[in-house]
């Protein structure tokens, strides 16, 4: 299908994550919106908080979550702002919804939908894009931690070498004189 015959720049959906700010996800969107000559626009997923009871265990009759919204909004700007500059031209969007749901609804109007893989160590990251692929109405690029300059956290660097560690010993476990090869 033809963007241009449509009268619409061709549009890429980021999806960006509050914990990360997702950095390799935005900067290759904003490589391919170059590329193809389109737009980008940074969507972020928000969810509010439950309000707080009134006295007695009610739920207050007025509760405005205007000012949690723009705080998100600020936010987002803020994310999308350290990693691209501050004068980036990309459109950011907070949306109420759960991540799934939102970037689904945006992957309707989207010409392609972009997301960071997230380390395994984030809470929900496990095959987030595998499932957002399955009922996005557009493609999806799912982009690897490693481009998104976030690497190894320490955390996870310390987890690998226990492991090592541990597979070294029960490699030479009841195995008098074995000898170990050199660590590298």
């Amino acid at each position: 299908m033809n963007i241009a015959a449509l009268g619409r720049a061709y549009t890429i959906v980021v999806g960006v994550s509050p914990t990360s700010g997702s950095p390799g996800a935005l900067r290759w969107a904003v490589e391919e919106a170059s590329v193809r000559g389109g737009r980008v626009v940074a969507v972020r997923a928000w969810r509010p908080h439950a309000p707080e009871t009134a006295t007695g265990g009610r739920v207050p009759s007025v509760v405005s979550d205007d000012s949690a919204l723009a705080a998100e909004e600020a936010r987002l700007a803020e994310d999308v702002s350290k990693v691209l500059g501050h004068d980036h031209v990309v459109e950011t969007r907070v949306i109420a919804g759960k991540r799934r749901a939102v970037l689904t609804e945006e992957s309707r109007s989207a010409d392609l939908l972009v997301i960071d893989a997230g380390r395994s160590t984030e809470v929900g990251s496990r095959w987030v894009g595998s499932r957002i692929a399955r009922v996005a109405e557009c493609p999806v690029v799912v982009v690897p931690p490693a481009l998104g300059g976030r690497g190894t956290s320490a955390l996870g660097a310390a987890v690998g070498r226990l492991g090592r560690s541990v597979e070294r010993a029960a490699g030479t476990a009841g195995r008098p004189g074995f000898q170990r090869p050199p660590v590298r």
